[in-house]
């Protein structure tokens, strides 16, 4: 029997793979619509829809009236919008579809891998990606940003193609996803960062004489590639301002003092104690070992999107891609250890594929009731009805349900997080703040933070914009301070949200 024979069966490890994929990666990011920014990108996703055109200043916030909006994300917030006009079943669509970019991210990882590294073994795969699929969860979900994993885990698997057999084909792709990318999200940084890890590591590999590095032509091409995506980002119906957009966004000092998901990973929770395992158990290993293993560009890369989270826990996101890097060290690092070459074999003969028989029919079965058990899984975590009470969990759905019936007035002070909400279900009325921070800048945001928090006497602030009611956690500390008020009485409240309006003079 051959080779080829013996691969149109079923093999073993099949069923890990399928059970990895459908049981792992797609239930995890399968998220109801709890995080309160996805209600504004919906809202402006359905003004682009209704307008046909993007908004290009704030229509709808009381702090950002009239000031200039650089909507990056306008191609996502469209997509967002039709999902939730699908009715009852739209935010599970949502849900469903974010979750399956996921898949796809790491779907292009897995093959990039092996088109890199064609020794590769599937369990080592599944390894590298189910760390960086710890690390990035809880960061996944309906976000935009999850636009960017997709994508840079598409423009990695293209630079190791590339890399791997030098086809000019994959260095195409390049411009044609800065062109889609440009127009979904403003994540787009992240090609340049990889394609130029790449194009700087190959060239000092050939300077020094270090392995097998591509060629003078081969860099020329890539970098070709790279300039020809420059001036592709400006197609977009922002125009030059997205260049800026990025950078100008990153540097609002705001940001870093009181957006959690723009300050470093705290080592005091979870989340930074997650961050810190990864980094001790896969990236410092895998630079170490890389040093005598790695192309530079695999070390730049892998060094580079380590700092970007360490930096920022929003770019957690980007975990998937370290560790698939990392394994390129690893992996063959481990294969000649010990275990590895005792159980190394074992493994190969669970990936080699055993031509019909009762072996292909059982392994067949196995798949599909890994790949159907994953869409049961998946469907009980996001179905309407779960949607519905994880929604009015984290969201003011009652309160809001009140202010639509009382109509306490049209200018309300409401929590930030819960702006977006807010706007969608009352589109006639502004709302204070919401999760569009890179329109605000600094000021108001810092102002916004100082009354809620009591730093200042937040009377000021409520008076200064003459705000009629407050919408906002029942357990925050401004709720305390309304309470205790003699300007302002609780006219709504339930275990998430209370509900303020002015007392009568």
């Amino acid at each position: 029997m051959t080779t080829q024979e013996r691969r149109k069966g079923i093999p073993a490890s099949a069923i890990a793979v399928a059970a990895f994929f459908a049981l792992v990666a797609l239930p995890r990011p399968a998220i109801p619509l709890i995080d309160g920014d996805v209600y504004w990108h919906i809202r402006a996703g359905e003004t682009v829809l209704d307008t046909g055109s993007v908004p290009r200043t704030d229509p709808w916030s009381i702090v950002g009236e009239g000031l200039r909006w650089t909507s990056q994300d306008w191609g996502s917030n469209v997509l967002l919008a039709l999902g939730w006009r699908a009715g009852e079943l739209g935010p599970s669509a949502l849900s469903i579809g974010w979750a399956l970019l996921v898949v796809v991210a790491l779907a292009l990882l897995w093959w990039g891998f092996k088109r890199r590294h064609p020794g590769a073994g599937w369990l080592g795969r599944i390894v590298w990606l189910a760390a960086g699929l710890i690390v990035a969860g809880p960061v996944l979900g309906v976000r935009v940003q999850v636009i960017d994993l997709t994508f840079a885990a598409a423009v990695l698997a293209c630079l190791w193609a590339f890399e791997a057999d030098r086809r000019w084909r994959w260095l195409v792709a390049l411009p044609l996803m800065t062109l889609l990318w440009a127009n979904l999200h403003a994540g787009w940084p992240l090609l340049f960062l990889l394609g130029g890890s790449v194009l700087v590591g190959e060239a000092v590999d050939r300077v020094l004489g270090r392995g097998t590095p591509l060629g003078w032509r081969d860099l020329a091409r890539l970098g070709a590639a790279l300039a020809v995506s420059v001036p592709v980002v400006a197609i977009n119906p922002n125009g030059l301002d997205l260049y800026l957009y990025p950078a100008r966004t990153s540097s609002i000092p705001a940001h870093r003092d009181f957006v959690s998901e723009w300050q470093p990973p705290d080592p005091g929770t979870f989340i930074g104690q997650v961050f810190i395992v990864f980094a001790v158990v896969f990236v410092l290993p895998a630079l170490w070992i890389g040093l005598r293993r790695l192309r530079t560009a695999d070390l730049l890369t892998m060094a580079g999107l380590t700092l970007m989270i360490a930096l920022g826990a929003r770019f957690l996101l980007v975990a998937p891609l370290i560790a698939a890097t990392a394994g390129l060290a690893l992996e063959p690092f481990l294969a000649e250890s010990r275990v590895g070459r005792r159980f190394g074999p074992i493994l190969v003969r669970l990936g080699t594929a055993r031509r019909g028989g009762a072996f292909t029919v059982v392994n067949g079965v196995l798949v599909a009731v890994a790949v159907l058990a994953g869409l049961a899984v998946t469907w009980a975590r996001v179905a309407p009805p779960v949607q519905s009470d994880m929604i009015a969990n984290h969201m003011p759905v009652a309160a809001v349900d009140w202010i639509i019936d009382n109509d306490p007035g049209d200018r309300p002070f409401n929590q930030y997080s819960w702006g977006g909400y807010l706007g969608l279900r009352v589109p006639d009325e502004p709302i204070y703040i919401d999760g569009r921070s890179d329109i605000y800048g600094d000021a108001p945001i810092r102002e916004f933070a100082d009354a809620v928090y009591l730093r200042t006497d937040p009377q000021v602030l409520l008076d200064g914009y003459e705000l009629d009611y407050v919408l906002y956690g029942a357990d925050m500390a401004i709720a305390e301070w309304l309470d205790a008020s003699d300007a302002w009485e609780r006219v709504y409240g339930d275990d998430v949200a209370g509900v303020w309006v002015r007392v009568a003079e």
